[in-house]
């Protein structure tokens, strides 16, 4: 699999079968079967990882390099992307419709040894690979339930979705059977997925999409006459996606106040004054995700809900703003998506809090 055209998720486990591993039982060379096998992941010139096992007498061998990877994408950075949405968000040209920023794939290498003892001078001989290039890895990964539906199992740990029609072959986790409710003033996106990298593209909601991109990739969107709040976050496949929330109009300001012993200067007898000092000053706000579909319903909080950053467009109720990061917690632990017994729409409660204080 390694090099012969597939690209990895960096956070999908990314296995490398190493096989035609031999020994000899008649006291010949390499007559060990405990044979040592090390695997180097390079990049940019540098081990980023490396992985050692005894094969114990087998013949082959497998490595889980996952976690290379994933050192390989820790420097991700997402503030490019996210100024490119707020400079999109803001715009009313149609001129100014795509705001593309490219991350291009990582290639890294791998380098094999094999160390056995010489049954002819006792000594450990080495052998090496020489360095084997072709990976490439693109930031994210796929879910248990997506590899366990892909039909090969030798493909089972690459990205070969990219251009199975999974979207159009964007990396985008939002459901394309059913309507994505936004607001009047919202925007939304796609991130496709392309040889040369992935493209973040972020366009304003009173805009046309290029023809050509028209029946690709634009999404099912149903729009409310109600204002919504814009939402940017990190899907699981590492792509920056939109949402936008509902206001329950419901705004809390969280302040913390300390209380200091300032020692006074003594006239007749010692004497000291409290001082008070105020933090915070963080703002809040309870949302919803609106009535959705089930399908919806369940994005909302396996997606949304369990990334690991947010950005809200700030000032909340304005058509232009600044993406600023937030904090989002669920309203409840336990979110009912589907209840037979309930004939209505399910919804996402949640709270967004300000990651800035002031």
């Amino acid at each position: 699999m390694f090099g012969d055209g597939h690209t990895y998720f960096s956070d999908s486990p990314v296995v490398i079968d190493i096989s035609g591993l031999q020994w000899s039982q008649d006291g010949g060379a390499a007559s060990s079967p405990f044979t040592i096998v090390r695997v180097e992941v390079l990049y940019e010139g540098r081990v980023v990882g490396e992985f050692k096992a005894d094969t114990g007498g087998q013949t082959s061998i497998s490595f889980d390099i996952s976690s290379a990877l994933r050192a390989i994408w820790s420097d991700i950075d997402f503030t490019s992307d996210i100024a490119k949405a707020a400079e999109a968000a803001s715009s009313v040209s149609a001129e100014a419709i795509f705001y593309g920023g490219v991350r291009v794939y990582r290639e890294y290498s791998l380098i094999i040894y094999t160390e056995y003892l010489d049954s002819q001078d006792g000594e450990f001989t080495s052998t090496s690979s020489g360095e084997i290039t072709g990976g490439r890895c693109a930031i994210g990964g796929l879910t248990e339930l997506e590899r366990s539906q892909i039909a090969h199992k030798e493909d089972a740990d690459a990205s070969h979705w990219e251009h199975a029609g999974l979207r159009n072959g964007d990396a985008s986790t939002k459901p394309a059977t059913s309507p994505e409710r936004i607001g009047v003033n919202s925007i939304t996106s796609w991130v496709d997925v392309q040889n040369a990298g992935t493209q973040s593209v972020f366009y304003p909601a009173n805009a046309t999409p290029l023809s050509d991109r028209q029946d690709a990739h634009a999404p099912l969107v149903l729009r409310d006459s109600m204002p919504y709040v814009d939402f940017l976050f990190v899907n699981r496949r590492g792509a920056i996606e939109t949402c936008s929330g509902q206001m329950l109009e419901a705004l809390g300001i969280s302040v913390d106040t300390n209380h200091y012993a300032r020692v006074e200067r003594p006239t007749f007898r010692p004497s000291r004054s409290l001082m008070a000092i105020s933090a915070g000053g963080r703002k809040s706000w309870n949302m919803s995700s609106g009535h959705q579909t089930r399908e919806w319903a369940e994005w909302w909080t396996m997606e949304f809900l369990k990334s690991r950053q947010w950005w809200m467009r700030y000032p909340v109720g304005e058509a232009t703003g600044t993406f600023v990061p937030v904090i989002v917690e669920p309203g409840k632990k336990e979110i009912d998506i589907y209840d037979r017994s309930k004939q209505q729409m399910p919804s996402v409660e949640f709270t967004v809090t300000l990651a800035l204080e002031g």
